[in-house]
């Protein structure tokens, strides 16, 4: 089972996921924080939310009424507007294009990082065009 993050989007209180597995960044999340910080961005984990992966490690029910961990993360998740990830992630992907920093020792995976972190800029450029919110989920 592998943990990924999922890119997701908020619009008139509907949660839709790219459900595009976004593995490396997961992996390398920390990394990618610090490469962040250097560049004076917000870390990436600020806008990683938990909800799904809380509900599958802790074996939680969802509250009556609630079909989905995607209600619970509509209501009660970490979010931020769409516009604001997206100049983040756009300056991030500038901040690591300009470090060419490896990630991993063994496999670098700076090319998926790259791919994955343009997937996700598209997805939120979309959801900025409808004034949304925008996180990553952590999923497993």
């Amino acid at each position: 089972l592998s943990t990924v993050l999922w890119a997701n989007r908020f619009i008139d209180g509907v949660v839709t996921s790219n459900q595009s597995d976004k593995y490396a960044m997961h992996k390398h999340l920390s990394k990618i924080d610090e490469i962040a910080g250097g560049a004076g961005l917000m870390a990436l984990s600020e806008i990683c939310d938990t909800t799904d992966l809380r509900f599958n490690i802790e074996d939680l029910s969802l509250p009556e009424g609630m079909a989905s961990t995607n209600e619970w993360m509509a209501a009660q998740g970490v979010w931020v507007d769409a516009e604001i990830a997206a100049s983040q992630l756009a300056a991030l992907i500038d901040a690591i294009e300009t470090r060419k920093p490896r990630f991993g020792l063994i496999r670098n995976d700076y090319e998926a990082i790259l791919a994955e972190l343009r997937e996700s800029l598209a997805f939120a450029r979309e959801a900025a065009a409808h004034a949304a919110k925008f996180n990553f989920s952590i999923v497993m």
